[in-house]
């Protein structure tokens, strides 16, 4: 199956993704139609062979994997593949194997990674050699702390009205403090486009991240729907929204 992708730097993997400059990182990929956030995990029903073999390649040595976006093509089959650049590192969380071979399974998110380079033809699916992506350092860490703060009261409140919607109560909940992480989690819960999940999972400025979530939330609490999302226009995106 071809596939084709840009080159970008190079840095390393080692267990528990601790990265190490100037060595190669390989992992195996698992190209999908879905966008899988940092400590956040998706459910994968793995049935064909060669992803029967990645899950068995990474159960033996206790290693991770990379969830992909596909940007062409399909996740299932032959033909041509082209992928985004940024996905998430995944571990193995709950396993169940079918008698007929098949894997049903959650998949842990981690951090990113980006693509270096693509791997093809060594082992049945694809491999590449990654880099770690992460958020760059706040320009102003209080006004990333206060912007934290507004996305978490008000997704608490998108939160309790959406349970309270079908009969359940909330309490207890406990959103994370770190703006990062707290972007992460909200992102992962928001069912949006894979257009715009995407564009928040590749987001190196963690307070435009909160802004985009912010607006979304803004506009769900308001009884309004997500409107499609243009990466080039985000800025017109907050404002329209």
């Amino acid at each position: 199956m071809p596939y084709a992708l840009p080159e970008v730097k190079q840095v390393s993997l080692k267990a528990q993704v601790i990265w190490v400059e100037n060595r190669n990182a390989i992992i195996p990929l698992f190209p999908l139609e879905a966008v899988l956030f940092p400590h956040s995990a998706i459910p994968l029903h793995v049935f064909e062979p060669r992803y029967r073999e990645l899950v068995i390649h990474c159960l033996e040595h206790d290693s991770p994997f990379g969830i992909v976006l596909i940007r062409e093509g399909r996740e299932v089959g032959g033909g041509e593949v082209k992928l985004y650049e940024i996905g998430t590192l995944a571990r193995i969380g709950r396993l169940r194997r079918l008698e007929d071979g098949r894997f049903h399974l959650i998949a842990l998110g981690e951090e990113r990674f980006r693509i270096r380079h693509l791997i093809e033809g060594e082992r049945p699916y694809l491999q590449a050699e990654i880099v770690p992506w992460r958020d760059a350092p706040p320009h102003d860490e209080r006004e990333l702390a206060q912007l934290a703060q507004a996305v978490k009261e008000l997704f608490g409140g998108f939160l309790k009205l959406a349970l309270d919607s079908v009969g359940l109560r909330l309490s207890d909940l406990e959103l994370p403090d770190d703006p990062v992480l707290l972007s992460f989690t909200v992102a992962s819960t928001l069912q949006g486009s894979l257009p715009f999940r995407q564009y928040l999972l590749e987001l190196q400025d963690t307070a435009e991240r909160l802004r985009l979530l912010y607006a979304v939330l803004e506009q769900l609490a308001q009884g309004g729907e997500i409107r499609t999302f243009n990466p080039d226009n985000w800025k017109e995106y907050i404002c329209q929204n």
